[in-house]
């Protein structure tokens, strides 16, 4: 028998006055949250399958200024109130890793180009002070091998300054981006035969920073 997704997709997005909602369905509010987190509820992590769900969902709408996530589920609705602490803690957490991350990226490019410098002066030095002292009896491949070497010792270190800190920038917009969404939780009333969208839905509880609109 095959197994139904843990989480289903209801609607992709919205874009209304600079704001992007996403929709998901779970059968029971438990499973967004760690089953093997054992902190309380306002500071328990989100499921894997959760987080990856909602980060995929949101990675390419940072252009919109507000974010809402709609979350449809049958059971769990006492833990409505807990969901949107948990998730601002959750990416605040990877947020601040981020942060530690792209920091470290840069100070260990700065560090590499310190020490690419200072390859590439040495192998410079060198091809200079043998072809003084050899002339034209330098060997072929060891000039060419030292040229090599010189500027071998500054591309990686560039590339890390110019182009290594990106994705690691973008991670971490994303994560804060995703702290400071704003999250409303419906509860359906479960109908026997029913198809799972149909319905009214019953408002549990939306747990929103600032003014809370519901799209659904």
């Amino acid at each position: 028998m095959r197994r139904e997704p843990l989480i289903r997709r209801v609607r992709f997005m919205r874009r209304r006055a600079g704001a992007a909602a996403v929709s998901i369905r779970v059968r029971d509010l438990a499973q967004v949250f760690n089953s093997l987190d054992p902190s309380p509820f306002w500071d328990r992590d989100l499921a894997p399958e959760a987080a990856e769900f909602i980060e995929g969902e949101f990675r390419d709408k940072l252009s919109a200024r507000l974010w809402h996530l709609h979350v449809h589920t049958r059971e769990g609705g006492a833990l409505a109130a807990d969901l949107q602490p948990a998730l601002e803690h959750y990416y605040e957490r990877l947020a601040v890793s981020a942060r530690r991350r792209l920091r470290d990226e840069i100070r260990y490019g700065q560090l590499a180009l310190l020490g690419g410098i200072a390859i590439f002066l040495l192998s410079m030095t060198a091809r200079g002070v043998l072809s003084q002292i050899l002339g034209a009896a330098v060997p072929r491949l060891l000039d060419e091998g030292l040229i090599i070497l010189a500027w071998l010792a500054l591309w990686r270190p560039a590339e890390s300054l110019v182009y290594g800190w990106i994705p690691l920038f973008r991670e971490r917009r994303l994560y804060e981006r995703l702290a400071a969404i704003r999250v409303s939780v419906r509860v359906e009333e479960a109908h026997s035969g029913a198809p799972p969208l149909e319905g009214t839905p019953k408002p549990v509880a939306a747990v929103a920073k600032g003014d809370e609109r519901e799209a659904v």
